[in-house]
């Protein structure tokens, strides 16, 4: 009989041991099961990010504003001297240098034109232009053995300053003629390439930059539709669909420039620029016209000019919600509005 009780506690003992441990290797917390369920969210909702709430954008305290103005600049001869129609390499350099400093960020003209813009928010959008397909624009050297890309040409600075720059983007556009895009008859096919294989773009700047008031509506689609059919032969499927104007200067009628065709092959711009001489409205703003952009030449005074001008008046400067699906603009501004021309994006009018 004591032999029994002795086995009888020694059996309770060890289960006063093993029990407890036993709920531990379960339920770490001490908790039972439906303690330790409580407060948790079903597993088909899952948990938001605890970064969530933080990574909201306060579209008052960054000045949200997308019905504000957008420079397209223009450049014309980069090279060795400055002057009027001609900036140095270092002072392109240098522009690049101080729209980054300011908070611009490179846009396409044919997204500004669509209303497609993508910028990180607080920043500004602008567009780069470079008019005739100059060799300071795009020019290849031999270096070690090796075809390389000037790094003291437009294209050139432009890549490696991505580089050093990624958020600054790599998007120009440059608007071509003719005979012998870039210079350098023996590559001019592969700078055509190789500027789209960038990521930037190409645009139409007719076959011989004649003035296009003084020509029949025939030999306008020529100039126009011949530099399309140039372009696709080299590269399948790339379309010039934005126009520059020789001099500036429209056809008679505006219509021809904006579309047409030639020996079969059609064209259709989306966006025509002109010369001068000052920013663009935002394209969601009353009176947004893709056919008639102006543009800011790019010499010392001008550039100065309206850099201070948006400095002084930060409340016309187009600054991004970081968000393309969404117009983000101040109450003061909304009477700018074309809602019409918001598309399927969302309108935010704030305080």
């Amino acid at each position: 009989m004591l032999l029994q009780n002795k086995r009888v506690l020694f059996i309770l003992i060890s289960l006063l041991i093993v029990l407890p441990l036993f709920g531990c290797s379960q339920n770490s917390s001490g908790l039972n099961e439906s303690e330790a369920l409580e407060g948790q969210a079903p597993s088909e909702d899952p948990v938001s990010s605890p970064n969530e709430e933080e990574t909201q954008i306060d579209l008052a305290e960054i000045k949200a504003n997308e019905a504000g103005q957008i420079m397209i600049l223009e450049w014309h001869v980069i090279g060795e001297k400055e002057g009027r129609w001609s900036r140095t390499y270092d002072n392109f350099r240098k522009d690049l240098e101080t729209l980054y400093a300011r908070g611009y960020r490179l846009v396409s003209l044919r997204d500004v034109a669509t209303n497609n813009i993508a910028v990180e928010a607080g920043y500004t959008p602008v567009v780069l232009t470079f008019d005739d397909g100059t060799a300071g624009h795009f020019r290849y050297i031999e270096k070690d053995g090796e075809r390389i890309i000037d790094p003291n040409c437009a294209v050139g600075i432009l890549k490696s300053f991505a580089e050093e720059h990624p958020d600054f983007g790599l998007e120009a556009t440059f608007y071509i003629n003719y005979y012998t895009p870039f210079g350098q008859k023996d590559s001019w096919q592969d700078k055509i390439k190789e500027v789209i294989d960038l990521g930037m773009d190409l645009g139409n700047h007719t076959v011989n930059h004649k003035k296009l008031s003084q020509l029949s509506q025939e030999e306008v689609a020529r100039e126009i539709g011949k530099m399309v059919q140039m372009v696709e032969q080299i590269v399948p499927g790339y379309k010039l669909d934005t126009l520059a104007l020789p001099h500036g200067i429209n056809p008679k009628d505006v219509s021809w420039a904006v579309s047409g065709e030639y020996e079969g092959i059609s064209y259709h711009n989306k966006a025509i620029l002109l010369v001068g001489a000052g920013p663009i409205k935002s394209p969601v703003v009353k009176g947004f016209d893709a056919t008639k952009l102006p543009r800011i030449q790019v010499f010392q005074e001008e550039f100065d000019k309206w850099l201070t001008y948006f400095d002084n008046n930060p409340d016309k400067r187009y600054i991004s919600d970081g968000n393309p699906d969404t117009i983000a603009v101040p109450a003061a501004q909304a009477h700018l509005v074309d809602e019409s021309k918001i598309g399927d994006k969302e309108l935010i009018i704030y305080e």
